[in-house]
């Protein structure tokens, strides 16, 4: 009987083995798969903004209670005349101290600014030309980031951060630079000046709303991998798309930092129901078991014209959250959004 046994346990531990590793080796899909909800504010040009404007903030945020901002400051208001500075300052603070918001960065490359760093200005080129050759912008709003040197992005970093801090905005966490450029030099230098997120991957297709100029597309440092429905990823550092493996560049935390895709583009670029097709796009995803996110942005400038716009979009996932329909959705800001995907991960 003794060889019978042994030679029958020989048969069925390959068989234990193997069910063991059906339950521990296959890859395992998110145990409650959320769509995530990011809505961005980005303060492109502070001094432009109306009351409106900021009476159009103030009820989204009345009205949708469960939304978490992520507001994408821009230290430019404090480098000329703007003449809502301090009640936009308000704004933000008590967004963030009592609705769970986020004060973020966002950086045109205006001359003020950059003279206030220390940084000498130029002109050219500019990301809404026709073609880049020959492009400029004597603003400088249109001139992208990365045409600049490290040393000088880590200036213009360091000016934020000092600014900041003397305002009480506290250390910012997620970054967007001017339309959305983006090169490894900047995601390392935002990464090494504490910023933990970033929020610039850009849809370059036309699916679902427009698309910016051609010089863009040369110069923003996005393609055809970033799409609708992207989902936020590790930022390599052999690349800033998405797609690619370790190493990656890590925050002054030691973790990855995370890309947050910009799915729904910003305000003048899509429409409600293109915001709603997006956000449906994203429940079939979590449906299939895998957690996902996307983000709304509006400008600070436009958004009391915006107002009807993002207020159904809202209210539409309001509805699908008070539902209790699955999947769930959750609000978040961005850098506690970075925190759920490295959780995930």
């Amino acid at each position: 009987m003794f060889f019978p046994v042994i030679n029958l346990l020989s048969r069925l531990i390959p068989l234990w083995v193997a069910v063991a590793c059906l339950k521990v080796c296959t890859p395992q899909a998110d145990a409650d798969p959320v769509v995530y909800v990011t809505m961005v504010s980005h303060f492109d040009r502070p001094w432009a903004m109306t009351d409106g404007d900021l009476v159009a903030l103030k009820k989204l945020t009345r009205l949708h209670p469960k939304m978490r901002w992520t507001h994408l400051y821009n230290p430019v208001a404090y480098t000329q005349e703007t003449p809502l500075r301090e009640a936009m300052e308000r704004f933000v603070k008590q967004t963030r101290d009592h609705h769970g918001a986020e004060i973020g960065t966002h950086l045109h490359m205006y001359r003020s600014l950059l003279t206030a760093a220390g940084v000498t200005f130029v002109d050219h080129p500019s990301v809404t030309a026709q073609q880049v050759k020959g492009s400029r912008d004597d603003s400088g709003y249109a001139v992208p980031i990365t045409r600049y040197s490290r040393k000088e992005i880590g200036w213009l970093l360091e000016h934020t951060r000092k600014i900041y801090q003397e305002r009480g905005l506290g250390q910012p966490k997620t970054f967007c630079a001017g339309f959305y450029a983006t090169s490894l030099d900047l995601q390392n230098m935002i990464a090494a000046h504490g910023y933990t997120t970033s929020a610039a991957a850009f849809p370059t297709q036309t699916v679902y709303g427009a698309q910016y100029a051609p010089s863009w597309h040369a110069l923003s440092g996005w393609n055809a991998s970033v799409t609708y429905k992207s989902r936020p990823y590790r930022i390599s550092q052999n690349s800033i798309l998405p797609g690619h493996d370790a190493p990656f560049i890590n925050a002054i935390d030691k973790q990855p930092l995370v890309e947050i895709p910009q799915t729904c583009k910003i305000d003048w670029m899509v429409s409600a129901e293109d915001m709603k097709l997006i956000f449906k796009e994203h429940l079939a995803i979590a449906r299939q078991g895998t957690a996902t996110a996307i983000c709304l942005a509006i400008h600070e400038t436009s958004s009391e014209a915006n107002f009807d716009k993002f207020h159904q979009v809202l209210r539409y996932i309001d509805e699908h959250i008070h539902s209790g329909s699955q999947p769930q959705v959750k609000y978040i800001t961005t850098a506690e959004l970075r925190d759920r995907i490295l959780e995930l991960n």
